[in-house]
């Protein structure tokens, strides 16, 4: 924990008295941390609801939980998707200074969190979660997509074995599969696992559609786990197909506007590693990616079986970064509830280069092509070598740094109204 290192760093310089009065004070203190976060990580189980049915070992019992029919969601029509016509809209013509990366946080004896988690390297932006600082002996193990009820529930009881809990990445047409419903109150209720975000389509790259569509995915996957939960299910944090748009800012408007902590990556991606390699990769605070298929569990038992033997806790990313279970609302109609829009319609620019994937490139691209800098059928979101070359031609033709890469001062000239053309002279 970050208490442990600051003490560290303050240790008396002194005779062997200082050094054990010391030593003392910080098993006291590391004995009170252990106290307050112990209780901090204990789930509430009033936002649970009623425990999903099971064995006498707490086991999956299909005899319980008969198969029911696909689920049909009837979406009102102020929750339609749109048929993707909706007027595009440039980014805010107001400058803003280009963001500078947020200073480093300081220890809160209130928070002690507060070191462990990541911060946001932009402003407006939220953290992206990749990994916890901290020194204790602890795991995330994610499962992406849940494609079955049948391999969640292998998942599901794998884990269980190994004392681990998992955090649940469905995508909405997953959960809206048969038997999806009791499969994930069990995972929720009855393992305790949590469950989040990872858009309604399975192949779903938000920046590359407008506003309307790109809510939709996210609100539409929530909307599903709560339907099939029965509850208001609050998720805590979104993971997009291949951590493409990760530093897409509109993305991160819409999720600080409905009460996100940020976007899920991971340290390392178990569907790309060999068995033999998955457990040398132990560390405190890694989170793991694995996809719900047999080859992906296979290698997630290597993973478990080492870490059980070095003493690793296997815990939940809310666990994981001191937050407390997703809240769980009773008693509300969620079919009942419109698709939220977009609140903030001004975002202003930010600095883009070379390697972005985001909806200002795409609008980036659509100017540079109106412009005559990029051919037609040019705009896709991703921030590429064509798409510098363009931007550094149009640069030069201002008689300013032709870096390539789309500063604030350069945007500005790019979307006013007497922008050049490249033919002009």
């Amino acid at each position: 924990m970050p208490r442990r290192t600051i003490h560290r760093r303050r240790r008396a310089q002194g005779g062997c008295l200082s050094f054990a009065i010391g030593a003392l004070v910080v098993a006291a203190l590391a004995l009170v941390m252990a106290i307050v976060v112990t209780n901090r990580l204990k789930p509430n189980a009033d936002k649970l609801g009623p425990q999903a049915p099971g064995g006498a070992d707490g086991r999956f019992v299909d005899a319980n939980n008969p198969p029911v029919a696909e689920h049909e969601m009837v979406l009102t029509a102020g929750q339609l998707d749109g048929d993707g016509k909706i007027a595009v809209l440039t980014p805010s013509p107001s400058p803003s200074p280009e963001p500078t990366p947020t200073p480093e946080p300081t220890y809160n004896p209130d928070d002690p969190y507060a070191l462990v988690r990541p911060q946001p390297t932009q402003e407006g932006f939220l953290p992206i979660f990749t990994k916890a600082y901290t020194d204790q002996p602890q795991i995330a193990i994610t499962v992406d997509e849940c494609s079955g009820a049948g391999i969640t529930r292998k998942f599901a009881e794998t884990a269980l074995q190994y004392g681990a809990k998992l955090t649940l990445f469905p995508t909405g047409e997953s959960v809206m599969k048969k038997g999806m419903d009791a499969a994930l109150q069990y995972c929720l209720n009855g393992l305790g696992f949590e469950i989040e975000n990872r858009c309604f389509s399975t192949t779903a790259r938000l920046y590359t559609l407008n506003d309307s569509l790109m809510v939709s995915e996210i609100w539409k996957q929530s909307l599903s786990v709560s339907y099939v939960l029965g509850v208001k299910y609050h998720p805590h944090f979104l993971r997009l197909y291949g951590r493409d748009g990760e530093n897409d800012l509109r993305t991160h408007t819409f999720l600080k506007q409905e009460g996100y902590m940020g976007i899920a990556g991971w340290t390392y991606n178990g569907s790309r590693m060999e068995e033999g390699r998955i457990g040398n990769n132990l560390a405190p605070g890694n989170i793991y990616y694995f996809k719900s298929n047999n080859d992906d569990l296979e290698r997630m038992v290597v993973l478990m079986e080492e870490a059980k033997q070095q003493g690793y806790e296997m815990v939940t990313l809310n666990e994981l970064f001191g937050y407390e279970p997703n809240l769980c609302e009773t008693g509300v109609n969620v079919l009942a509830e419109d698709m939220p829009e977009i609140r903030e319609k001004n975002i202003p620019y930010y600095f883009m280069k070379t390697g972005d994937c985001t909806w200002a490139t795409n609008l980036l691209q659509r100017r540079l092509t109106d412009l005559g800098y990029l051919p037609a059928g040019s705009a896709d979101g991703v921030y590429g070598s064509s798409t510098a070359a363009a931007l550094s031609a149009f640069q030069a033709k201002l008689g300013i740094a032709a870096t390539g890469a789309a500063d604030v001062l350069t945007q500005e000239k790019l979307y006013a109204d007497d922008a050049p053309t490249v033919d002009e002279r």
